[in-house]
Formats: structure tokens, C-alpha cells, sequence
């Protein structure tokens, strides 16, 4: 059985206007927050990440 399908939000007046001054200025939160979005750095991360859930040979035996 399927659920019905609710209505899209829309933002309309005052809460439009700060939430496109939030898009706007999105990267200069970023800068506040110390956040820097470096695909290099992401990558590399997550492939330690994934080292720790990697199953060793031996651990199979």
C-alpha cells in the first residue's frame, strides 16, 4: 500500500529572503566555521575511513 504524497514546503515574504541571504553567503560560513571543502582531502580521508572496516585475510582463516 502506498502513502500519499504530501505537499512540497514553499517558503514565501521574509523566510524567502533569509534563505537566499543564507545562500548567498554560504561561504563566508564556511570560513567562520573553519570548514574547507577540499575534494583531495575528503577522498583521502575517507579511504582511511574505509581501512578501518576492511577484513584482513587472516582474520578469515
Amino acid at each position: 500500500m502506498a502513502t500519499s504524497i504530501q505537499p512540497t514546503p514553499t517558503l514565501l515574504g521574509k523566510e524567502a529572503e533569509a534563505f537566499w541571504e543564507k545562500i548567498a553567503n554560504y561561504d563566508n560560513y564556511l570560513k567562520e566555521k573553519g570548514i574547507v571543502l577540499n575534494r583531495k582531502k575528503i577522498e583521502e580521508e575517507a579511504a582511511r575511513f574505509r581501512e578501518l572496516f576492511k577484513r584482513k585475510d587472516d582474520d578469515d582463516k
